[in-house]
């Protein structure tokens, strides 16, 4: 019986490496700050132009009854999206709730509550493809100020204000608060 002879150390370099290029590479983090320079391409519809709150953080209305980023992704994999928001309101407004969805893959809703919050949903692997991804939001509802609030004269409908949104691969979020 014959024994193979042993491995060279290029074979096993080549290996190696062969097996590295089939492994799909970690997801990369995506933070979209919404001001001018951070955002701009990503805001596909719904949303309004960049506003600034007293404190001087940038944010932006959607508008309608649905928004829509183009957000870029490095293929499917599980990811976590946070995001900073707050509602529209005046006295007596319902609550306001959002419907968070990856490309035509339903995430969940949420209820989006008075003051700025930070909401996250779970997006499972399949949502994802390599490439441009839409996130995209419904809300309950979108009403104008003026017809909401006495003496506002803004005609635009708003749904909720977003300061931030992050999409994070599953596991980061645990490894930034250390």
């Amino acid at each position: 019986m014959r024994t193979p002879p042993p491995l060279r150390a290029a074979s096993v370099l080549a290996l190696a490496l062969a097996a590295a290029a089939c492994r799909h590479p970690e997801p990369r983090t995506l933070f979209l700050n919404f001001d001018a320079e951070g955002s701009s391409r990503a805001l596909t519809s719904g949303w309004s132009g960049y506003e600034k709150t007293a404190s001087g953080d940038t944010f932006v209305w959607a508008r309608a009854r649905e928004a829509a980023l183009a957000v870029t992704a490095d293929g499917p994999a599980d990811r976590l999206i946070r995001f900073r928001a707050w509602p529209f309101g005046w006295e007596g407004a319902p609550p306001q709730t959002v419907t968070v969805w990856v490309n035509d893959v339903r995430l969940e809703t949420l209820t989006v509550w008075e003051g700025p919050r930070v909401y996250a949903t779970a997006s499972p692997g399949p949502a994802w493809k390599s490439g441009v991804n839409v996130l995209r939001f419904e809300f309950g509802w979108a009403e104008a100020p003026k017809d909401r609030i006495p003496g506002a004269a803004d005609t635009r409908t708003l749904a909720a204000a977003f300061d931030w949104i992050e999409i994070l691969p599953i596991g980061a979020e645990d490894s930034r608060q250390k």
